[in-house]
């Protein structure tokens, strides 16, 4: 699924997929980019000490090798939510619903440059204009809808984007950046006005939009339609699968569709396929696909070490990577990070709308405690909110620096007097200075650190608030051995500013994440020792996800995405004010209200955003990125070493090196592997 969904609630928020590993987890996706090139994934690995990433493999099978057959087992520690595809907001649900559909542009799954797909060409015109134009053809072969019906190429592709723009579906937001699509009065197909400029408008528009069949879609309540219920083999698309059995509680089950691998025009033939290194032309080579849910991340771990599925969604459990190496037929395909894990603020409340506090906080982060002693060095340091496999847009990479080393990423370190205990008087210092950390760097709470490499600074040169440190009396620093000073915030307690309790960081439960548990717990011993009063609540994920994402009843959460946007739009649907939430119930990805409150880069990310040249509009990105950095809505907490399971022993042709094959490269993954015993010599 390399291309962008762009989710959203209906007030221009944008909602990407919630990472089902790590850190929190439910799932959808801005997974994608523009054209353009400059973003490949081939790097080296060296293990747990290293960065995590590798290259790209090359096939060395042909097409003609392979005998259709053989059926994939996939285990999901969650239900899928609904084969909805407008109202799904699980990716366990979208692993089994996204390979029925075609998008308008297809995507190489290395380089992320976009190819033809639905559209078999396609312009921008009047890029000037504050409201530019796109024109498309469509394919008049090669599409068949798995109903039988026939697809009516410019009726079904009119059809589709105009839907959008009817019914502002939250999961599917390429609305907010065209306002009309008409049948072309020149020599193009289609006709899309935009909205507003978008710099990446290929991956915005194009390649986010799913082609859906005007006869079903016309005749149905939209929000409410069950695919499942209403037709024997599920919603109707003209991909390469149909989704044959959805029950959420139990198992989902794909089956390639005969007709479409036979297709002499197939989207899975075309050119560069054929032409790519990496990718097996002509697919999918496996009979289906079955999906089973286990309830829980450790079952479905276990499910496959037992050898019961052949792969999983997500990384495998750092735990268990040692055990799964030396099991025979197991394999770990080593991948990118599609995204990160993260803990984020509330910025409505003082003193966490505090640019100040917020790097204070994150001083007392042991980040060594948790990628080394916790996860066994298969996790990478989290610094600026970008996935190092999507890498063209992250500060270093377009300034020429070492990626994930450079000093500029490495402000934050956890700041410790010996071992694991936290210099708790060097971050009161750095709070009752006044200081902030911000473009010329210098030494803060005993660490020497380097300006940004933009130049851009932080949201504030100064603290918001006056601190000072005087004897404990709330509970949460009484009670923590060692506490022997309180912060007050201009004059006053946190409780006394904060409805008489102190900061709360929500958790997972802690038997469902124990390493999680241990790093947090740490955390908030930290910060206690410094004279933060902080608590924590276990609370089960989507209970969670609520509070923070639709009603925002929260101090300090711990989270995680996946399927992140590799050219920047995901730092406009995160971090932009646009987008934050509102009170009104409505899911909204900036959740901490940035923009608005605690600082913005709204400025940075409104200029890269409407910047159609690649080179300018990454530098723009990252300097975005490093606002964000020095401001700390989010703390990174870290990117995964991505180790896919496979079964390795019995399947071939899944690609290693490139971004999150279970998820969102997962249908050039299905369209690529094969059961090994069906190669012809």
């Amino acid at each position: 699924m390399p291309r962008r969904r762009n989710p959203s609630g209906k007030d221009d928020s944008r909602r990407n997929f919630l990472k089902a590993s790590g850190a929190g987890a439910v799932a959808l996706s801005l997974a994608g980019c523009s054209g353009g090139g400059g973003n490949n994934t081939s790097t080296t690995d060296d293990g747990p000490s290293g960065t995590g990433t590798t290259t790209a493999t090359e096939n060395t099978i042909g097409p003609d090798q392979i005998e259709r057959g053989g059926t994939l087992r996939y285990g999901m520690a969650t239900n899928p939510d609904t084969s909805n595809i407008m109202t799904s907001g699980s990716v366990y649900a979208a692993v089994g619903w996204y390979p029925v559909y075609d998008f308008g542009l297809t995507q190489d799954p290395i380089t992320f440059e976009f190819h033809e797909g639905v559209f078999t060409d396609w312009t921008i015109e009047n890029t000037d204009s504050e409201k530019p134009d796109i024109y498309a053809n469509v394919r008049t072969e090669g599409l068949e809808w798995n109903d039988g019906e026939e697809f009516k190429p410019i009726e079904d592709v009119l059809f589709s984007h105009q839907f959008l723009l009817d019914n502002e579906p939250g999961e599917w937001t390429a609305w907010n950046d065209y306002e009309a699509v008409e049948e072309a009065s020149n020599d193009w197909d289609i006709h899309i006005k935009m909205s507003n400029q978008v710099g990446t408008w290929e991956s915005a528009i194009l390649a986010s939009v799913p082609i859906i069949p005007k006869h079903i879609w016309s005749n149905v309540d939209w929000e409410a339609y069950a695919p499942h219920e209403e037709r024997e083999e599920g919603p109707v698309g003209t991909g390469p699968a149909k989704l044959v059995k959805f029950k959420p509680d139990t198992s989902m089950q794909l089956k390639t569709r005969r007709d479409y691998v036979e297709n002499t025009y197939a989207l899975n033939k075309l050119d560069w396929k054929k032409e790519h290194p990496s990718v097996i032309h002509g697919g999918p080579f496996l009979d289906g696909v079955n999906f089973k849910v286990y309830g829980g991340k450790n079952p479905k771990t276990q499910a496959f070490l037992n050898g019961d599925i052949d792969t999983h969604y997500g990384t495998l459990d750092t735990s268990k990577i040692p055990k799964a190496r030396k099991q025979s037929g197991l394999g770990l395909v080593k991948a990118f990070d599609s995204g990160f894990t993260y803990i984020g603020y509330n910025l409505r409340r003082a003193p966490l709308d505090d640019v100040s506090m917020r790097q204070a906080m994150a001083f007392a982060w042991d980040e060594k405690f948790w990628t080394q002693s916790l996860k066994g060095g298969y996790v990478i340091d989290g610094d600026y909110a970008q996935p190092p496999g999507y890498r063209a847009v992250r500060p270093e990479t377009v300034h020429d620096a070492k990626l994930l080393e450079a000093p500029e990423t490495n402000m934050f370190t956890f700041r410790r007097k010996s071992g694991k205990t936290v210099d708790k008087q060097a971050i009161r210092d750095f709070l009752t200075s006044g200081k902030v950390i911000g473009a010329d760097g210098g030494t803060f709470a005993g660490k020497d650190v380097p300006g940004t490499f933009s130049g851009v600074d932080a949201s504030r040169s100064s603290a918001k608030h006056d601190y000072s440190f005087g004897e404990p009396v709330s509970e949460a620093i009484r009670e923590q051995d060692g506490a022997d000073k309180e912060i007050r915030v201009n004059g006053n307690t946190i409780p006394e500013m904060m409805d008489g309790d102190a900061i709360t960081l929500l958790m997972d439960p802690p038997g469902d994440k124990p390493n999680e548990a241990k790093a947090l717990q740490q955390w908030t011993k930290n910060l206690r020792l410094v004279g933060i009063p902080i608590k924590t609540t276990p609370i089960e994920f989507n209970a969670m996800s609520e509070r923070v994402y639709e009603t925002e009843q929260f101090d300090i959460y711990p989270m995680g995405w996946g399927g992140w946007n590799s050219f920047g739009l995901s730092i406009e649907a995160t971090f932009h004010s646009r987008n934050a939430g509102n009170d009104t119930e409505v899911f909204s990805a900036n959740a901490m209200n940035y923009g608005n409150t605690g600082g913005s880069a709204d400025d940075l990310i409104e200029d890269a955003y409407s910047t159609y040249d690649t080179k300018p509009r990454n530098k723009k990105w990252a300097k975005a990125l490093e606002r964000i950095y020095l401001d700390q809505p989010y703390m990174l907490m870290d990117y995964a070493k991505y180790r896919w399971p496979m079964n390795t022993a019995k399947f071939g042709g899944y690609i290693e090196g490139i971004v999150d094959p279970g998820y969102a490269t997962w249908t050039d993954q299905f369209n690529n592997i094969y059961l090994k015993e069906n190669v012809k010599e």
